[in-house]
């Protein structure tokens, strides 16, 4: 049931961020560019995290954080077929279109090949790291390796470019500071399914 909630939670950031990536925005205080996905990216990132918790053993919580990133894998990819499907469907009142937006399927699918990469490096370190160190410094270890993989994989494939990527980084670290790390040591309670005794004894 927890990790029901917390999928349900995650799914809800990836799928949004999909949607804010299709606008490249200016960063507020150091005025770089980055797609606007970038903030929701860094909060997914710190959400796999919370989910090793759902779990008494470093293994069961890999996979239980391994079937978390395939939702949002799957819900991104539906995502994209229906909007396509959404616009290819005629047009109630003139000039309704997704057009006017960057290519959504080249969006989704450099999401889904970063996804592939940077979130599944971001769970098995994160499995390494569960019990070793603080959840909160696990937390910034996992995405001060996961943010810039997931960055350079996302703009090489959606851009071909990485113009964006000091923006995008940067925006992705804020998120993790400001709302994935609060968020994560908030809720670990909630979450947390450990039993020390079997946890110190994995490798």
């Amino acid at each position: 049931m927890r990790l029901a909630v917390l999928t349900g939670l995650y799914v809800g950031v990836v799928c949004s961020a999909q949607i804010g990536a299709q606008k490249i925005i200016e960063l507020p205080l150091t005025g770089d560019p980055a797609p606007g996905g970038a903030y929701l990216i860094g909060v997914a990132l710190a959400l796999i995290e919370l989910a090793h918790r759902t779990a008494p053993t470093r293994r069961e919580g890999w996979v239980n954080a391994q079937i978390m990133v395939a939702c949002g894998f799957g819900a991104s990819a539906l995502l994209a077929i229906y909007i396509k499907l959404v616009d290819a469907a005629p047009a109630a009142f003139p000039g309704q279109t997704f057009h006017d937006i960057a290519d959504t399927w080249r969006i989704v699918g450099a999401s889904l090949a970063a996804f592939a990469v940077s979130e599944t490096l971001d769970n098995a370190f994160g499995a390494w790291l569960r019990g070793r160190v603080h959840d909160g410094i696990r937390v910034l270890a996992t995405n001060a390796v996961s943010v810039p993989i997931d960055s350079i994989v996302f703009l090489s494939i959606a851009f071909g470019s990485l113009d964006f990527l000091r923006g995008q980084i940067q925006a992705k670290y804020a998120a993790t500071l400001l709302v994935g790390l609060p968020l994560v040591l908030g809720l670990r309670r909630l979450v947390r399914q450990d039993e020390p005794n079997i946890v110190a004894a994995q490798a």
